[in-house]
Formats: C-alpha cells, structure tokens, sequence
C-alpha cells in the first residue's frame, strides 16, 4: 500500500485526485512514483501480505471520520467532495460505492 501526505500549501491536485495539507491519502502506485522526488509530499510505503485490495469502511467507522478524511475517501473514488453538502451524504456516497464494488 502506498500513501501520499501533502506538506506544503492547502491542496494540491494530481492525476484527478485532490490532496488537503497534513491528510494521509492512499495513492495507486503510478501515482506514487510521480510524487516520488515531489518536495510538497511525504510518501510512505507500507510492505503486507496482502492484496491491493480496496479498503471496506463500515458506517459506524465513516462516522468516527472528520470532513477531510471524507473528502480525501470521496477523491479517490473519483468525485469532487464539493458536490456533498454534509456528512450524511458523504457517508451514503461512500458506502453505496462500497457496496457497488463488492458486488
């Protein structure tokens, strides 16, 4: 697993997926690569057994979340968290595509 921390500014958009100051976000490993010698990112490698698998939050865990944590979970699966209005309908998001990808 790869992840990306911005450092430096308030947000940064790369490759369709928008990073906010001091949000770990997890990052496919193309675009790992490219921040690899960026000097506004902290970048992090985490070695496991297992697969690249998409990560399954459960609602409970959603709700435990700040705004950026879900907007950095809303980028990632390719939409612009400006299109929500509050909680709820970030976390409705978030759990419909779960389900969407399990299926």
């Amino acid at each position: 697993m790869f992840t990306a921390k911005l450092i430096k500014g308030k947000t940064y958009n790369v490759m369709g997926i928008t990073f906010r100051a001091g949000v770990s976000q997890t990052v496919p490993k193309k675009l790992y690569e490219y921040l690899n010698e960026n000097p506004y990112f902290i970048l992090t490698q985490e070695l496991n057994n297992q697969k690249d698998d998409p990560i399954n939050y459960t609602e409970s865990e959603l709700k435990g979340m700040n705004k950026a944590e879900h907007e950095s979970i809303i980028s990632n699966l390719g939409r612009n968290p400006s299109d929500f209005k509050n909680a709820d309908e970030r976390i409705a998001y978030i759990l419909k595509q779960i389900d969407n990808k399990g299926e």
